[in-house]
């Protein structure tokens, strides 16, 4: 293909990427003149997001922003966090939706918002300073009644009570130990928040072994469903999804089930901190999807991301 086909075709992709930015109410960041705080403004100049947060992230004054989900540093004016250096929950982030509603604190983990994981991640009341799970666009998963919470990890997670935080020599780096002081437990969750006992031995109706876990359990995204085993076979030998994922080696699992609100099964990989996911519409299409922006047709990103073959 030469430079100036190739250049319209991604030019069109790009594009068509743009609609569904387009069709929403635009969004853009506003840097205050001090350059101290910023937030968001929509189109027409009024705050959706007041000038609360610190100027630390990735946007710059005047930039448009596409993203569902919006993290900022800091808390908003009317709350704090107050934070104890024994505690092991601690967040320093807000999440918005599009519309400036607050959805969750994110817990703060590798120096930002933590992770989205298996299309969940970990947050930290503010108020109850304990921790739990949320799915990205705020339904709560597993309510924050734990000292901490693990990342989640094929499906399920460990908890913690009676715990506080220990900071390693040099100070960057910590861990969490029992709490003398309080009543210590530790127990497994899986996705819905029910608990679950491992098995000692592996078996067939325990696959799953756990990091820092020597037990087992049973496979939480296991499908029976002959038509869903048929789209994960499908999407296992797509050569655009195996350059999405580089070969890493885990399952891919349908993390999501189409809804009313959201009609695509969510397609991943376990055991990942891998900000990529498929999505599979009615119809068999696909799209790369990560939670923080719009679809976007799998073979155009690719061809956007990747370079066209």
């Amino acid at each position: 293909m030469n430079t100036m086909l190739r250049t319209i075709v991604i030019s069109v992709l790009f594009s068509f990427h743009l609609v569904a930015i387009a069709q929403e109410q635009k969004l853009y960041l506003f840097i205050t003149a001090d350059s101290l705080k910023q937030g968001v403004k929509d189109q027409d100049g009024h705050f959706v997001i007041p000038a609360d947060h610190p100027t630390v992230g990735y946007w710059s004054d005047g930039e448009l922003i596409a993203e569902s989900i919006l993290d900022f540093y800091g808390m908003p004016a009317h709350q704090a966090f107050d934070f104890d250096s024994l505690q092991a929950a601690y967040t320093a982030n807000t999440t918005y939706d599009r519309q400036g509603k607050i959805l969750y604190h994110p817990f703060f983990f590798d120096n930002g918002a933590d992770y989205i994981r298996e299309g969940a991640r970990r947050f930290v009341d503010v108020n109850t300073k304990k921790m739990g799970l949320v799915h990205p666009y705020g339904k709560i998963l597993i309510p924050a009644r734990y000292d901490f919470v693990e990342p989640l990890e094929s499906g399920y997670v460990r908890v913690y009570n009676g715990v506080k935080r220990k900071v390693e020599a040099g100070g960057e780096h910590w861990s969490i130990v029992p709490d003398p002081l309080k009543k210590y437990e530790t127990f497994v969750l899986n996705k819905d928040g029910e608990k679950v006992v491992g098995k000692v031995a592996d078996a067939a109706d325990t696959p799953v072994e756990l990091w820092r876990d020597s037990l087992h359990y049973p496979s939480y995204y296991t499908v029976t469903n002959k038509k869903e085993q048929k789209l994960l076979a499908r999407i296992q030998q797509d050569p655009h999804v195996q350059k999405i994922f580089m070969g890493e080696g885990a399952p891919y699992c349908i993390l999501e089930r189409p809804t009313s609100g959201f009609p695509y099964y969510v397609i991943g990989q376990v055991k990942q901190f891998t900000p990529d996911y498929i999505l599979v519409d009615q119809e068999g299409q696909l799209y790369h999807f990560d939670y923080y922006k719009p679809k976007m047709p799998l073979k155009a990103y690719l061809a956007l991301n990747k370079g066209l073959e």
